[in-house]
């Protein structure tokens, strides 16, 4: 739905059509320098059709993307529009389940669930846990993402990401950001594009989707008991040799504002 009292702002189609007509040129000069292919073809398809408001124009990305360039649509809306826009904060607990746009940025005040295509030209600051629904939501920010926890099997492009987790999972997706600032990140078969300074990184390799040799040991030195779970809790007789770490349980601790760390657990570098 869209967020309470969220009023579609009009979109100029000829500021926008200059704006991606610079940014086209800078793209084609990288391509030709680094000796790519030009793909800045995918920026005047965006701004081809007529369209009346910023969220149909964010609404086109749920229709499909060129993942290498989704940096260059927040940075064009600011372009466009012009200055740094303004602070908005939502209050409570949010599912946005229509495509969403602000210039500037946004503040959330409980958890942020995306669920649609979503467009910030400034940081999100999320005072819970935000997670992404992909193929259904892509996510490109302009600035930082601030958040308890952030999971992801979206399409994520953003600045810097600081969070207590970052979790991303399934591999149709990629998360990219400048740097990822965080006690706890895993990459559950999900490409993450980003400089990792977190104490404890589970690249795809290490990670081998959750069958990683001696992964789920190191996890349970530093989780709590209750964020793992048998793959079929009501069979498995002996669960505890079976468990393994549940990001849904994990994530749901995080909402609750409950401790996910061992009180025990020093932070070091994996």
């Amino acid at each position: 739905m869209p967020a309470r009292g969220d009023q579609p702002l009009p979109i100029d189609m000829e500021a926008i059509r200059r704006v991606a007509g610079a940014m086209r040129t800078e793209r084609a000069a990288v391509c030709e320098a680094a000796g790519t292919p030009d793909d800045s073809g995918w920026l005047a398809e965006l701004v081809g059709p007529d369209l009346g408001s910023y969220r149909e124009f964010a609404a086109q990305l749920g229709e499909g993307i060129d993942p290498d360039l989704l940096w260059a649509v927040p940075e064009m809306c600011a372009k466009a529009l012009g200055g740094d826009g303004a602070t908005r904060t939502l209050l409570g607990d949010q599912l946005l389940d229509t495509p969403f746009f602000h210039h500037g940025d946004l503040v959330v005040k409980g958890h942020l669930q995306v669920a649609a295509p979503f467009v910030l030209t400034g940081s999100l600051t999320v005072e819970g846990v935000l997670r992404d629904c992909g193929p259904d939501s892509v996510m490109a920010v302009g600035g930082d993402v601030t958040a308890r926890g952030m999971f992801t099997d979206g399409e994520v492009e953003c600045g810097d990401i600081h969070a207590e987790v970052v979790y991303g999972s399934y591999n149709d997706h990629t998360l990219r950001a400048g740097a990822i600032h965080a006690r706890l990140v895993i990459e559950d078969d999900h490409e993450t594009i980003a400089s990792v300074e977190a104490d404890h990184y589970y690249d795809q390799d290490t990670y081998q989707d959750i069958f990683g040799e001696g992964v789920q040991e190191q996890l349970r030195e530093l989780l709590v008991d209750e964020v793992f779970a048998a793959e079929d809790a009501e069979d498995a007789e002996d669960a505890e040799d079976e468990e393994r770490l549940d990001p849904g349980r994990l994530f749901d601790r995080l909402a609750e504002g409950l401790p996910v760390f061992r009180a025990s657990a020093a932070p070091q570098t994996h």
